[in-house]
């Protein structure tokens, strides 16, 4: 005999309370999100060192293992901002330095992007949470360049997340949402000087949405009414407390919320940006002048605070200012090429369907529905003001490679309504039997699967040093290094010196520096050509090799001689190296380019003794 009845039905036919229903789909949606996470983890995990080191990444490696072995640090623009250094000089000290350790900051602020998914959920159908995880975890710019170690991908995630933050508590209203934007905004300004570049897009996207929202075609209320309507709602909401105690206690807490969040924000700025050591002092070769303050004496001795803010004040107001000037002398010839690379290469030529789906994204909320979401148009404008304008801010050529990064970011949303759009279509096609549009659908989104996953694929480990990738930048090696890395662990511990550098200090793509002044950055060895040898400075202090130089064919010869260094290199079309001499010598190992062009790359030869 069976329990049910009318008023007690049977489970199978119970209906679940709202709030449960609605927390099994948020379940869901959490679920298949934290999924894509793991995915992109391991995406961006697999052969994360194998790739030589850009020049750029080396550039940024070698100050962070400077600062871990001589504590002395100093906020430079060139080199960017400072939180890839200090967690890479804190893992570095303890994992050991290496391509992999130096990039693994990266790549798991970039794995763990796809989270923060979650933050806008309020705004988005389930189906367009788990779209936008996938959009960050598998766009084939995001997944390159969270495998690299720059810090466009941490500015581009922490600048996100801090937006998603902001969303999260105009709907939550609760303070921890305040904080953690804070801090998430504090991360990007000390992750990349392009952090003000976001709130610039930020404020005119706004401005747009609010001019939408106030001008209505065809109502017959003006922006003025609206204006009008929305201060009455407010003086109402006002006048809902009960007594001035209980309004002057929300107005206290509020400031200290405000207070906090200043705090939490100046904190993080501080910790970042504070020198450490000997500051810029430390960083320079030469008799050392007077030091800065660091964060470490004044953590000890609380009397130093004050000179500490100042030296962090100083130093940031004259780096981080200045970055934005070293765009100058931009042609609109340049202009258009740097534009039409981004959109060509950068844009179409790697991510068409994330932006094919933002289109129509945007299409839709603007011309299919009734009332189009403010977060779809606001992310949609700030994404179209990327395009035209990271162009303008790039001080060389080939950064619209990485640079995109900052255009799919938020064109990623209006890309996810696009694709869920699409889901949607086929998912109420299936339920009404309608095989037609279900097949149509199916189609297009194998063919999305498909175009990512082989662009993907392509770019980022098949072929990811190549000058033919669209998304390699000109100062990537395209020859594998590994060989003369491990030549130089082997030969760090030999009796004999080393590792000898030869080249004719008086050409000009010589890897030998002509001369030294007395005071010059300590990239060593200082000897070498800074732009014209890298990444060799970071392999040969990642490797522990002592390294000199020798700048002329008498000076080789009787170096070798006398010394007998473990590994000689040269440069390739240096006609004074006596290759004959050496080869008697040396074991010839091979030649290295350092670029991915032939023409005026410089091209090592290494020799190693037997």
């Amino acid at each position: 005999m069976s329990d049910a009845s009318p008023d007690h039905p049977p489970p199978s036919a119970r209906r679940s309370h709202p709030l449960v229903a609605r927390l099994r789909e948020r379940d869901t949606v959490l679920l298949a999100v934290a999924a894509v996470t793991v995915l992109a983890l391991v995406a961006r995990l697999v052969a994360l060192g194998a790739r030589p080191a850009h020049w750029d990444e080396a550039r940024v490696a070698y100050w962070a293992l400077y600062a871990h072995e001589e504590g002395h640090f100093a906020y430079r623009s060139i080199v960017h901002g400072p939180v890839i250094q200090h967690v890479d000089r804190w893992l570095f000290g303890a994992l050991g330095p290496s391509d992999f350790v130096m990039r693994l900051p990266v790549a798991i602020v970039g794995g763990l992007l796809p989270l923060s998914a979650l933050l806008f959920r309020d705004h988005l159908r389930k189906a367009e949470t788990v779209a936008l995880s996938l959009f960050l975890a598998f766009n084939p710019v995001l997944l390159y360049y969270s495998r690299f170690m720059r810090s466009d991908v941490l500015v581009g995630a922490f600048a996100f997340v801090a937006l998603g933050m902001v969303v999260r508590l105009l709907e939550r209203r609760r303070a921890r949402y305040l904080y953690g934007a804070a801090i998430f905004l504090a991360l990007a300004v000390a992750s990349k000087e392009n952090a003000v570049l976001y709130v610039l897009t930020w404020l005119g996207a706004g401005a747009l949405v609010a001019d939408r929202a106030l001008d209505r075609p065809g109502s017959d209320r003006t922006g003025l009414d609206r204006l009008g309507a929305w201060a009455t709602t407010a003086r109402l909401y006002a006048r809902r407390t009960k007594t001035g105690f209980e309004t002057r206690r929300r107005v206290g807490v509020y400031a200290v919320h405000v207070l906090g969040t200043l705090a939490a924000f100046a904190l993080v700025w501080l910790f970042m940006f504070a020198p450490r050591g000997d500051g810029l002092e430390g960083l320079l070769t030469g008799p050392a002048g007077s030091g800065t303050v660091g964060l470490g004496e004044a953590v000890s001795d609380p009397a130093k605070w004050g000179p500490l803010l100042d030296a962090t004040v100083e130093q940031f107001r004259a780096e981080y200012l200045s970055w934005g000037g070293k765009t100058g002398g931009l042609t609109f010839e340049d202009y258009q090429a740097r534009l039409g690379g981004a959109v060509r290469d950068g844009l179409i030529g790697t991510s068409a369907p994330l932006v094919c789906f933002a289109i129509a994204g945007f299409v839709r909320e603007r011309y299919a529905v009734a009332e189009g979401r403010v977060l779809v148009f606001f992310l949609t404008y700030a994404g179209a003001a990327s395009i035209v304008g990271y162009p303008l801010g790039l001080s060389i050529g080939g950064g619209w490679k990485w640079n995109n990064v900052h255009v799919l970011l938020p064109l990623s949303i209006p890309a996810a309504v696009g694709l869920a759009t699409i889901y949607r279509w086929g998912r109420d096609a299936y339920r009404e039997d309608e095989p037609i549009d279900v097949g149509l659908t199916a189609l297009i989104l194998a063919v999305v699967v498909a175009t990512v996953a082989w662009s993907g694929a392509s770019h980022v480990y098949l072929n990811p040093s190549h000058e033919s990738n669209d998304l390699v930048q000109f100062g990537q090696p395209t020859d594998d290094l590994d060989p003369v890395v491990e030549e130089l662990r082997a030969a760090a511990p030999d009796e004999n010196p080393d590792v000898l550098v030869y080249g004719n200090a008086s050409e000009d793509a010589s890897i030998v520096d002509a001369g030294q002044p007395e005071r010059t950055w300590n990239v060593r060895p200082v000897c070498t050509d800074f732009g014209n040898f890298l990444p060799m400075q970071w392999y040969l202090a990642a490797s522990g090799a002592n390294a000199s130089c020798a700048g002329d064919p008498a000076e080789l010869r009787e170096r070798v001689e006398r010394e007998q260094p473990s590994v000689v290199i040269t440069r390739v079309g240096d006609d004074s190296v006596p290759t004959d001499w050496l080869e008697d010598r040396y074991d010839d190992r091979g030649t290295y380019s350092l670029r991915y062009y032939a023409d005026a790359t410089p091209t090592i030869r290494v020799y190693v003794r037997d």
